[in-house]
């Protein structure tokens, strides 16, 4: 076996039959004083704060690196911590778009208490919006030390990356090669449009910004070689192998040597070296951030971090569109001629015009619109995708922040549409099973 064959075997691992398909979501969260300034990791309430409470106050069990509590996990939950002391919630992969909302607010339910008694906020806030990056420290972790120190010198943006930026991840599996094709292919050509109709960051250093989309611009200017759309999954023969290949040939930036990180200069194909062992491959795999990324599933990552329900809504419309063969259909027969090169010309536009971007002759609003309705939906999904109606018209969180900023010239005023509160729901637990 060639390095090649190990990772195409690896991704092939991954298959499920489409009776065990199932949706992932990862939320990140910023936690903000009384004012909108970054809490940071080691601040009064911050994450390490947060962390040792869940694990003292709620029975969490910690993990711990280098002397530092970086997650804990308490039953099918799990809560982790980003560079910039962004908090990370996700659970157990679900087939039911219910359960998984169920599960958010569950989280909620457990963290709020712990970060309110600090005078603190949790807000989905997709970029710190007052606070400098320069003004609070990166985690003390040697991961994060190797990747800040690479990227100072490959991307201009990339440290806003690291420790300013948070989103909503989905994950979906795939069944087959063919069906790995159709899903990574259509996400793909989603980028510009999620990027677009999801964008919720309106504010960078207590100013309004002039910029659509930032978080995208970010990654732009993060690292191009690792960062971006594969040019190849425009093709209708995109394969694993072409994954695969993308993968081997980037710059590894660290390794993984008897579960310790090392630094490592050299691509990803020369640090997995020859004996093919699946823990570093994994954690080699994560050092790959493409807007659309493979492990043993399919990660979505150009959803902006959102505020209840509209997070619900935007899970029900990936569940929609990659879960039902029929809507994947239409969204071929929409989407599927679009090329890498007017994937490129869009995204440059959309910077500048946002909604009213075009996309092959049509405005990004006006696609959100015709795939909302080009998706056949069962009754609770239905629910959800109304509650991003507006987005999908381009009527976009961004622009209801600036909104409000018009009035009041407060930023913190602005950002209240995304602080996170509880709400009044069946618990995860007493769910019955089915959709």
């Amino acid at each position: 076996m060639d390095k090649l064959d190990f990772v195409i075997n690896y991704i092939e691992s991954g298959e499920k039959p489409e009776t065990e398909e199932n949706l992932g979501v990862e939320c990140e969260h910023l936690i903000l004083k009384e004012d909108g300034r970054a809490v940071g990791y080691f601040d009064n309430g911050g994450t390490q704060d947060i962390f040792n409470d869940l694990v003292k106050n709620q029975g969490f069990e910690p993990h711990i690196e280098e002397g530092k509590i970086l997650s804990c996990k308490k039953g099918e939950f799990s809560i982790s911590t980003e560079p910039g002391g962004q908090i990370e919630f996700s659970s157990k992969q679900k087939r039911c778009v219910k359960t998984i909302e169920a599960g958010i607010l569950d989280f909620y339910d457990l963290i709020l208490p712990e970060i309110d008694k600090y005078g603190n906020g949790l807000y989905t806030v997709p970029f710190q919006p007052v606070s400098r990056i320069e003004d609070y420290e990166i985690l003390p972790k040697e991961r994060y030390y190797a990747m800040f120190d690479y990227f100072k010198k490959h991307g201009k943006l990339s440290h806003l990356m690291m420790k300013g930026t948070t989103s909503l991840q989905c994950s979906i599996d795939f069944h087959n090669e063919k069906d790995y094709s159709r899903k990574y292919g259509m996400a793909t050509r989603l980028t510009n449009i999620l990027y677009t109709l999801f964008d919720n960051v309106a504010f960078k250093e207590n100013r309004p910004l002039d910029i659509y989309t930032y978080r995208a611009k970010i990654w732009e200017n993060t690292d191009p070689a690792r960062t971006g759309v594969l040019e190849r999954a425009f093709r209708p023969d995109f394969s694993y192998k072409d994954y695969a290949n993308k993968v081997l040939a980037t710059d590894a930036i660290f390794t993984l040597e008897q579960g310790e990180f090392k630094r490592f200069d050299g691509t990803i194909g020369e640090a997995i070296g020859y004996d093919f062992d699946l823990e570093k491959l994994e954690h080699l795999l994560t050092m790959v951030f493409f807007d659309v990324r493979t492990k043993k599933f399919i990660e979505i990552r150009m959803i902006d971090s959102l505020p209840w329900p509209y997070n619900v809504g935007a899970v029900a419309l990936i569940n929609n569109i990659f879960y039902n063969d029929d809507n994947l259909d239409r969204m071929w027969n929409l989407l599927g001629d679009m090329t890498y090169k007017e994937h490129l010309r869009s995204r440059e536009e959309i910077y500048k015009k946002g909604p009213q971007a075009k996309l092959m002759g049509k405005k990004i609003s006006r696609w959100g619109e015709e795939i909302l309705s080009a998706l056949d939906v069962n009754d609770y999904d239905r629910k959800a995708l109304q509650k991003i109606v507006p987005l999908m018209e381009g009527n976009t969180l961004r622009n209801k922040q600036l909104e409000i900023y018009s009035r009041t010239y407060n930023v913190k005023e602005a950002i209240e549409i995304n602080s996170v509160k509880t709400v009044p729901h069946t618990p995860m637990k007493d769910l019955k099973t089915g959709c």
